[in-house]
């Protein structure tokens, strides 16, 4: 093997988007003089991972896990690497790890280590004492095997001033929209809030340190001017849970972040999305980030009634949702929304209460409606309440919750069963307007000709239908739904249910028939990527 190829640390991970928690701990390595490679994760086909192993040799094999729900697809590359005789010290980091140390090593006996909470001094740490596992109690924020006993260590303080970081390693394959550079960027880690569903606040509040730190405006914006100009990128999409947040003092972050675009010459050249709560959607500072290259704003709706909004602790009303809508629409701004058709406090009457304001959402017009059903993930303040009450079922890798009408846990697993892949799945209905609908956004704003005009409108035309036909879907099954007495009824309905869900499914095939004929027409570039991975 030829000493270049020789890698101190190969990691592994999803990379829809360039994985950032895994290459700011990459570009950690670098600067202490350590070598090492990222391999996308991609479930079932490990030949990729196995190439990069018998390459470069690695010491140490990083997994990075979010959700327990991926537990067992990382397990299973584990088993086989074991299996090929790879003896490279495994150890794995991100949030389910981090809140369940003990539940995960021994979910995953391959696994020989777990780097708690952030990564990049505690990654260094263990790379310096790897061969000499008598030094491993000394490594805060580490969790290893001992034998059959599983050591926790203390945990090491959070980054206090993340400027001291090395910006992100970039990788080799670029995104881009229109022939634009792409890239996901952080401003900060943390968030302020404590949503019930969330394991944000409890993965930065597990361990020392302030709940949510922000890099300066001026490293912000020195990065972005760097991928600038080295790699074109002129859209950047931050991954910032809450980048515009309340606070008086994150007000006047980004008043210094729009201070440094303008100063480095970036405000009419770039784009950019954030992701934000309602309530931090202030008409006067939208207008100015918007003056400054702002596109496209992602918000964390996640219930249209108030009970709901009650359950998931989200400290806003329905109205405020809809003000934050409307508000962005009428200063130009595009949005996308999360969505929780169903919470463990759902009835059948809260449920259509959330159909009813999605009606509205699609009145605004923005992004196509998708929805989910709201999964207790572990470690958040609704995981406990539903253990507490007796209501927490399935296993630690797949939690899920009964509701208090069973009518409505037949109709939820109905409505999950047939919509699942328009909602979630990357060859879905709802990714492919999603892209589409990012794409003619990026076109209004980097191309100003007459045909975008068009663009926007044949695309609003289908986002509408395909609103439409899912609401009237779960509108008409609910009806059915109400007038049963209980779950056995239910069931029996279940094929003039699955009728609509029939129904629907043709109105997507017809609209992913159009959609193919406007990408073509007005995208190209876009349409031809989606057929490659539709094929």
């Amino acid at each position: 093997m030829d000493s270049m190829d020789k890698k101190d640390a190969l990691f592994v991970g999803y990379e829809n988007q360039e994985n950032l928690g895994l290459r700011y701990i990459m570009a950690y390595l670098d600067s202490h003089g350590f070598r090492s490679e990222l391999v996308p994760f991609n479930p079932g086909f490990p030949d990729r991972v196995i190439d990069a192993i018998k390459k470069s040799c690695p010491d140490l094999i990083g997994f990075s896990i979010i959700f327990q729900y991926t537990l067992h697809e990382f397990g299973h590359l584990m088993e086989t690497l074991r299996g090929m005789g790879i003896n490279s010290h495994f150890t794995a980091g991100g949030h389910y790890p981090s809140l369940r140390p003990q539940s995960t090593l021994t979910e995953l006996p391959a696994l020989d280590s777990i780097v708690l909470f952030e990564g990049e001094l505690t990654a260094r740490e263990l790379l310096c004492k790897l061969q000499h596992p008598r030094k491993w109690p000394s490594i805060q924020g580490l969790a290893f095997r001992r034998g059959a006993e599983v050591v926790i260590n203390p945990l090491r303080p959070l980054v206090e001033n993340l400027d001291i970081l090395p910006w992100p390693r970039r990788g080799n394959i670029q995104q881009s929209a229109r022939g634009l550079g792409a890239a996901p960027i952080l401003a900060s880690r943390g968030c302020l809030h404590n949503c019930s569903f969330c394991s944000i606040r409890q993965f930065y509040n597990s361990t020392p340190g302030t709940l949510r730190r922000s890099r300066s405006p001026r490293d912000v914006v020195a990065e972005m001017k760097s991928l600038y100009d080295n790699r074109g990128v002129r859209l950047f999409l931050f991954q910032d849970d809450d980048f515009a947040a309340k606070s008086l003092m994150q007000r006047r972050w980004v008043n210094g972040f729009l201070q440094s675009l303008k100063e480095a010459g970036l405000s009419r050249e770039i784009g950019w999305k954030i992701s934000c709560r309602v309530d931090d959607i202030d008409p006067e500072i939208m207008a100015r980030c918007r003056e400054h290259g702002l596109i496209v704003v992602y918000m964390g709706i996640e219930s249209g009634n108030n009970q709901g909004l009650r359950t998931l602790n989200k400290h806003v009303s329905v109205a405020q949702n809809l003000d934050a809508m409307n508000t962005l629409k009428g200063l130009g701004l595009e949005f996308d929304l999360g969505f929780m058709l169903f919470d463990p406090d759902s009835t059948l009457e809260s449920v259509r209460e959330n159909l009813r304001f999605l009606r509205e959402v699609a009145e605004i017009g923005g992004a196509p409606v998708a929805f989910v059903k709201m999964l207790p993930l572990a470690g958040t303040p609704i995981e406990k309440r539903l253990m507490d009450e007796g209501r927490l079922r399935g296993d630690a890798i797949r939690p899920d919750y009964d509701f208090l009408d069973q009518r409505l846990d037949y109709y939820a697993l109905f409505v999950m069963l047939n919509f699942s892949d328009r909602n979630s799945h990357p060859d879905g209905l709802v990714e492919k307007l999603r892209q589409a609908y990012f794409d003619c956004i990026v076109a209004q704003n980097f191309e100003p000709e007459p045909w975008v005009e068009n663009y926007q409108k044949d695309l609003k035309n289908l986002i509408d239908r395909a609103n439409r036909s899912i609401l009237d879907a779960l509108e008409q099954t609910l009806d059915v739904v109400e007038t049963l007495s209980d779950s056995k009824e239910v069931a029996l309905a279940w094929p003039q249910l699955t009728s609509f869900a029939d129904q629907e499914n043709l109105v997507q095939q017809e609209i992913f028939a159009e959609l193919d004929e406007v990408l073509e027409n007005y995208s190209p570039e876009l349409w031809k990527a989606l057929k490659m991975v539709s094929a």
